[in-house]
């Protein structure tokens, strides 16, 4: 594995660093009792096979757990693209993760120096100028370690000055480094688990990533009180097109209209393959009204583009049409299970496709018809 490379030296940057001691003080031990015990629980995750984002996700999750925070980074190497990438967000608009998507200064620091870091406001221009940039009044980071290299970095802000204890910073940087035999074992079989994962003909997360992806996302949106929104998706009239013009035709226009469905979509959502002409996805952290409209530019797209049949000399229609239903996950509402809320969307899909097709119907409808 290559390391990545080391940012250049900055003569303030030692200022923010924030020591801890390699054991439990016993005065932590006492009055974070719980939390320790979530460390363990961690511990006893190592046999759990999941994918890298999962991973990171998870130790976000854990983190809420023990400090309080209104927003965190997850960046992490990626070998194959040479850079760092942002591969979790927790409470960042659309805005805030682009800007943040190429990297920012804490996680150069924290490849840098490897150690945890505390930033307040007011302390340096440029450390201030970040805060800002993420509202927030401080934050906290940690290196992640794989194999005992810095790999990347989990970031924690707050809106609340000095919102991050020392006892916050000794038990996040005992976090990681419980976790980082889990990351090494994640990260060396990342390749392997991405061709599981990864659908050979469009390209697309499968249907079982989407069931694993699910269940997190239920358990981020019961934690953060955050709703978030499934969309189904199944292509109009495919049957027929794959009946007159062929299969390999059909799977030209599979793959045209995967495209469409992850064009201009965040880095957290997950659009996935869910069988034969039907497409599932995710997005977090969404109203049902958002979502909606999510769904009605992903239908024009679809009506709007031409496809591969469309070239055909006996092509009797150029157009492609796809219909769509809409179910939330709200966490202040009744609870649902994640086969709830997999059924409430195709139940709205079905009624999309018995009113004429090329439609979104939200399920939230078909309860008050």
């Amino acid at each position: 594995m290559a390391h990545p490379p080391l940012p250049a030296a900055d003569s303030n940057s030692e200022s923010f660093i924030a020591p801890v001691c390699t054991q439990l003080a016993q005065e932590t031990m006492y009055e974070r009792w719980a939390d320790v015990n979530r460390l363990l629980r961690l511990s006893m995750m190592s046999g759990q096979q999941m994918q890298l984002d999962a991973t990171l996700a998870t130790l976000c999750e854990q983190a809420r757990e023990m400090i309080t925070f209104d927003r965190a980074l997850a960046y992490f190497w990626n070998e194959k693209e040479d850079k760092f990438t942002l591969r979790n967000c927790v409470g960042t608009d659309e805005k805030l993760r682009a800007t943040q998507a190429p990297g920012n200064l804490f996680n150069l620091w924290s490849v840098k120096h490897g150690q945890p870091m505390l930033f307040p406001f007011g302390k340096s221009l440029t450390v201030s100028a970040l805060l800002a940039d993420m509202k927030s009044q401080c934050a906290v980071t940690v290196p992640i370690f794989v194999n005992n290299r810095v790999m990347g970095s989990l970031q924690f802000f707050s809106t609340k000055d000095g919102a991050f204890s020392q006892q916050d910073v000794q038990l996040l940087w005992t976090m990681v480094r419980i976790a980082e035999n889990l990351l090494a074992r994640e990260t060396a079989t990342e390749g392997l688990i991405h061709f599981a994962f990864t659908d050979h003909l469009t390209g697309l997360r499968t249907r079982g990533y989407f069931e694993q992806q699910l269940e997190l996302e239920i358990k981020r949106s019961e934690r953060n009180q955050q709703p978030f929104v499934l969309l189904m998706l199944d292509i109009d009239h495919f049957k027929t097109l794959n009946d007159t013009y062929g299969h390999h035709v059909g799977d030209v226009v599979l793959k045209q209209v995967a495209h469409i469905l992850t064009a201009d979509m965040r880095e957290v959502d997950t659009v996935a393959r869910y069988g034969g002409e039907e497409f599932v996805i995710v997005l977090p952290e969404t109203t049902e009204d958002e979502g909606h409209a999510v769904a009605q530019r992903i239908r024009r797209a679809v009506e709007q583009s031409d496809y591969a049949h469309a070239r055909l000399p006996n092509a009797e229609t150029k157009k492609l049409s796809i219909s769509i239903g809409l179910s939330v996950f709200d966490p202040k509402a009744k609870a649902k299970t994640k086969r709830d809320l997999v059924d409430s969307a195709d139940s709205a899909l079905y009624s999309a496709k018995s009113q004429g097709r090329n439609r979104v119907v939200k399920h939230r409808e078909l309860r008050t018809a």
